[in-house]
């Protein structure tokens, strides 16, 4: 599997087909397209409205401000970066026409495409991309970690943006690229019109195919087809190449409950209903007019270990935990069917170019005596081991469930406190207030990003010789050398020291409306190139 663009050469350059774009990209006045199945001419449908039935309300439609998956799941649609992911989670280029690297990985020059625009008519320029990568690297988790290295931003013409860096690194177009947490470029008036809670909805405006034209609170956000959209000539792969939005409008419609957006895309209500309930994966493949998507790799569950106090401060402690843990009977309760888990223990999904099996005999063991073996060389008393977990994620509560029995027979006295997720948020930035918490981690393109590595991050992972090797790990060009570093990376310090514990990969169930084709299937929902087909 290839790499992406910010893994390879220490010099490079990715020249692309589309070094301009004129007004109506996409036009008004497609005619619906024929396509062959199966020996029978069916009819992709211009609809005039896609409706989406999502988990709930956003905050803000504003994607520097929060990490919300509702968020950036509509913002993406209206918002693009300078790079994305393909369908092999590589790193492509989006808004970027193409980039050189110093050999010292120090330098970005990026060049813009001419001739995009945004939904307000105004073209793109480097000053709009330099005034968002600005409040994004303020704003952001994902822009914090280009910031702890980023010296300057300059512009040096209308159509370029140069980055200098502090020290190497070449996960820079990594970071730009990931469609969470994304690096989406506004006009720079929309910048500059933010205020303490966000951008004003009158200002979220972007370069995509949709763009932002109501919202009401509590019932829909709607976007409509911008007819002046600059597509790429790349086919389409993932959220890279080509885009194409058959629908005049897309909407989006908090639903809180399961049962009613499945039941709403059986009923034609809706032709998408996201993050159902994997026990009623049946009864969406039994449904005549809707079927399941399983949306694989997703997530992965994790617990997160206090290592500044209290018990898991000593790393034997943490190494017992590890040793007693059936990671197959937490899965299996938490998630029933074996569709929606796999066990394994890397850290990137076996889908990803830097999957790795580093600790792989360090995962899974269900070792009740060696956990007792290593829990005696502690100085443990049978102290109340507080673990915050939540039933608005009910696969966390099932696993805390699960595991707190396996610690029992470890040795560990588990005091399991049930609280909403909000709480969690709250709670786990307090040393003194627990020592586990249920966690998840979201799919992450590269391990050098992964926000829990960072020693300030809840649970503090404080240790210099880690965040060197992340440094290495992150300034090194060559691919081989890079797996062998995150390799050594994985068995040494994430099983090895114990600072969380990855319990397996779960992934997501959705329905969608058997009218619905060419829906992509990947980690990050997006409703351009799918049509209606009647």
């Amino acid at each position: 599997m290839k790499r992406g663009l910010s893994m390879g050469l220490a010099v490079m350059m990715m020249a692309v087909s589309v070094l301009g774009c004129g007004k109506g990209g996409q036009g008004s006045s497609e005619s619906p397209e024929k396509t062959q199945e199966s020996g029978a001419v069916t009819e992709k449908i211009q609809a005039e409205e896609l409706k989406v039935a999502v988990i709930g309300e956003p905050s803000t439609l504003d994607v520097h401000m929060t990490s919300a998956f509702i968020t950036q799941e509509i913002g993406y649609h209206i918002l693009e970066g300078l790079y994305t992911i393909d369908a092999d989670y590589n790193t492509v280029p989006m808004l970027a026409e193409d980039t050189k690297v110093s050999e010292d990985n120090t330098h970005y020059t990026i060049r813009l495409r001419k001739g995009v625009t945004f939904h307000n008519g105004k073209e793109l320029t480097a000053q709009d991309v330099e005034a968002s990568l600005k409040r994004w690297v303020e704003k952001t988790s994902y822009g914090a970690i280009l910031g702890k290295i980023l010296d300057k931003i300059q512009v040096t013409d209308d159509y370029t943006v140069e980055l200098y860096l502090t020290e190497p690194s070449v996960v820079v177009t990594t970071l730009l690229a990931f469609p969470n947490q994304q690096g989406g470029i506004y006009p720079k008036e929309s910048i500059e019109a933010a205020g303490e809670k966000g951008i004003p909805e009158e200002y979220i405006i972007g370069t995509g195919p949709y763009r932002f034209l109501e919202h009401r609170p509590d019932q829909y956000v709607k976007l409509a087809k911008y007819q002046e959209y600059c597509p790429r000539n790349e086919e389409p792969s993932g959220h890279g190449g080509r885009k194409t939005a058959y629908f005049e409008q897309l909407t989006f419609i908090p639903v809180s409950e399961d049962a009613v957006r499945k039941d709403g895309v059986s009923t034609g209500e809706y032709h998408f209903g996201e993050q159902i309930s994997t026990d009623m994966y049946d009864l969406v493949e039994m449904d005549p007019a809707s079927e399941p998507v399983v949306i694989k790799p997703w997530w992965w569950p994790m617990m997160v270990l206090n290592k500044k106090e209290g018990i898991f401060a000593n790393v034997k402690a943490r190494q017992a935990l590890l040793a007693c843990l059936d990671m197959e009977a937490c899965m299996k309760a938490a998630f029933g069917n074996e569709l929606f888990y796999r066990i394994d223990c890397s850290a990137m999904f076996q889908e990803q170019p830097m999957y790795s099996e580093g600790g792989k005999d360090m995962y899974n063991q269900y070792d009740v005596e060696k956990a007792k073996s290593l829990l005696a060389e502690t100085d443990y008393k049978g102290e109340p081991v507080v673990w915050y977990t939540t039933k608005d994620y009910p696969y966390m509560y099932k696993i805390a469930v699960v595991a707190s029995q396996q610690m029992k027979e470890a040795g560990f006295n588990v005091d399991v406190q049930v609280v909403d997720w909000a709480t969690i948020t709250q709670v786990r930035n307090d040393p003194s207030a627990y020592n586990i918490f249920s966690g998840a981690t979201t799919f992450t393109p590269d391990p050098g990003v992964l926000p829990h590595l960072d020693g300030t991050w809840p649970g503090w992972w404080e240790n210099e010789k880690k965040d060197q090797m992340i440094v290495e790990l992150n300034a090194q060009a060559d691919e081989e050398k890079r797996q062998q570093i995150w390799d050594e990376f994985q068995e040494t310090w994430i099983w090895g020291d114990v600072p969380f514990i990855k319990i397996g990969d779960y992934f997501l169930l959705s329905s969608r409306s058997k009218d619905l084709k060419n829906f992509d299937e990947g980690p990050f929902t997006f409703f351009w190139n799918c049509y209606l087909e009647k």
